[in-house]
């Protein structure tokens, strides 16, 4: 059974350009299904491509002039309907 990539915060941050602590505040407050994995006395997030993807729209409205809320709302409708 293949198991789905996933990448670090600092990956996804090099890749999308969005720094660290905006990723763990969106993830915080509008993205709680990202993965968190115990490692000792911390918390590692872990992305995936859909992740990734949605993160990548969000930052795009967020370049239009959406606010945060509208952008992420957008960002995943677009998703839901590439779905369907």
């Amino acid at each position: 059974m293949e198991q789905d990539r996933t990448y670090s915060i600092g990956r996804v941050a090099n890749m999308v350009g969005v720094p660290k602590y905006k990723l763990r505040h969106w993830c915080d407050r509008y993205l709680p299904h990202i993965q968190k994995m115990d490692i000792g006395d911390m918390q590692h997030r872990r992305f995936t491509d859909v992740d990734i993807d949605l993160i990548r729209r969000i930052k795009e409205y967020r370049s239009k002039g959406f606010t945060l809320d509208a952008a992420v709302t957008q960002a995943r409708q677009d998703l839901d309907g590439r779905k369907e």
